[in-house]
């Protein structure tokens, strides 16, 4: 019996030895390699956008006989369903700008999770404004509304304009904390970028026609109800104490038809800033309306515990 155990224990250590003479794959090499900057998102929205940055709807050209690549980490997810057919990139350097990319994809989480390190070539891609915030896509002609925007790149020019590199650190992701004053005395340089809001709450507001707020019925205490598919997003009420902005669903967010927290449940939201102006640029060209996006409803942070609870 001794004699047959033998091989069995020999083959035993020798595996044993393997396995520790072996160093550690670094894996981070599986997945593309860096392509360093030439630009930063300020530079680039300065260069090619010139005089026209303030302009509600517009689109042109990256063209360059250089690179032009800017880089970024991925901080929008769509697996909840509020962020659709676009992500978001926030420069990783102090004072760093964010920038959103349009993306004819469902399900982007896929091929750009979050936290997932990105270089964009932006050669040959379209920057300009959808009421009058900065993205990048193509070229598309809105025949409905008689007007140049940035489009959705399809997927193919996608995967050959965006270069994931690395493995998804969400963990590194730092979003900028601000107050609501901050956000709302902010200008374009903010736009995008994932903030969070320190002892924010929402009111039981929503917002009227001309964006201003007013009471929620008790069955409109939701973040989204239906639209009866047009399909516009909803707005939700948030203060700090320093100010006051909207939060906007899409009913077709997973958590459209959870409850609002109430005033009682106070803490750190997260949350992308968006910025949409449709009006009439001849009058309102300097008309500023903010709008923040929460991704999932793991946004609502610290001090949000009992609410989390409470929905479960």
């Amino acid at each position: 019996m001794i004699k047959k155990m033998l091989p069995l224990l020999l083959l035993t250590a020798l595996v044993s030895c393997n396995q520790v003479e072996f160093e550690a794959m670094d894996v981070t090499g599986l997945v593309g390699e860096k392509i360093d900057s030439t630009y930063s998102i300020a530079r680039l929205k300065k260069e090619f956008m010139g005089n026209k940055s303030d302009s509600l709807f517009f689109a042109t050209k990256v063209e360059s006989t250089s690179p032009v690549i800017i880089n970024g980490i991925v901080t929008s997810t769509d697996t909840e369903g509020n962020v659709y057919k676009y992500i978001t990139i926030q420069e990783e350097m102090e004072g760093g700008q964010a920038i959103k990319l349009s993306v004819d994809v469902s399900g982007l989480s896929s091929m750009f999770p979050l936290g997932q390190r990105v270089a964009i070539v932006c050669n040959d891609l379209y920057i300009g404004n959808y009421a009058q915030s900065t993205q990048l896509g193509v070229y598309y002609v809105n025949l409905e509304r008689n007007r140049v925007e940035p489009g959705r790149m399809p997927r193919l020019i996608a995967r050959k304009q965006i270069k994931a590199y690395g493995l998804p650190a969400p963990h590194e992701i730092r979003p900028d904390t601000m107050t609501i004053a901050q956000i709302r005395a902010s200008r374009g340089e903010m736009v995008n970028k994932l903030v969070v809001i320190k002892n924010a709450f929402f009111t039981g507001n929503g917002s009227s026609s001309q964006k201003r707020p007013v009471r929620l019925t008790d069955a409109e205490l939701i973040f989204a109800p239906s639209t009866n598919g047009v399909g516009y997003p909803q707005s939700r009420e948030i203060q700090d104490g320093t100010g006051s902005v909207f939060v906007s669903t899409s009913e077709y967010a997973k958590f459209a038809t959870k409850p609002l927290p109430t005033s009682e449940h106070r803490g750190h939201i997260t949350a992308l800033i968006g910025w949409y102006n449709d009006r009439d640029e001849s009058l309102y060209s300097t008309s500023i309306y903010h709008q923040l996006t929460i991704r999932t409803l793991d946004d609502l942070g610290k001090g949000f515990e009992a609410y989390h609870q409470s929905i479960k």
